[in-house]
């Protein structure tokens, strides 16, 4: 990538832009360890046993593999637009990471393990941060001259 065009970037974009891949990262993680630790969260959150029940068991980590592996590539996908400026994919990174602080608030109140729970936690402090540098003045600025420039462009 030519560097005038990592210089036109403000800094608040460049940081949303980080926020949003130390968030898929930490999803990467937080997948490791349901994979590693599911005996731990299948007590928590699977449904006991009463009696002669047939209920089995619910099988969460496929569920939370899948999950993670889709909105990964679609963040990833959406970064890289919203670097280029595109406003709309500014719109959809921000409901991810709503959903993921959606998801952090829902994790903790199944009272999960501790480490769970601080992971959580993070996650969510982590997704507000990253929503303020995604709705900043800057953002918002980069992302209309970009739209601009392409109007301008295309004529």
């Amino acid at each position: 990538m030519p560097e005038t065009e990592q210089q036109a970037r403000p800094p608040a974009v460049v940081i949303a832009c980080w926020l949003l891949w130390f968030l898929v990262a930490a999803g990467l993680l937080v997948c490791v360890l349901v994979v590693t630790r599911r005996d731990d969260l299948g007590s928590v959150w699977s449904p006991m046993q009463v009696g002669d029940s047939t209920v089995q068991p619910v099988e969460f980590v496929p569920v939370i593999l899948v999950l993670y592996g889709v909105t990964a590539v679609l963040a990833a996908t959406l970064i890289a637009l919203f670097r280029t400026g595109y406003d709309w994919a500014r719109h959809a990174l921000a409901a991810i990471v709503v959903g993921v602080i959606l998801v952090a608030v829902a994790t903790v109140r199944t009272d999960p393990p501790t480490m769970v729970d601080g992971m959580a936690i993070a996650a969510a402090v982590i997704g507000a941060v990253t929503l303020v540098f995604l709705w900043h003045p800057q953002s918002r600025q980069f992302v209309r001259e970009a739209g601009r420039r392409s109007e301008h462009a295309e004529v």
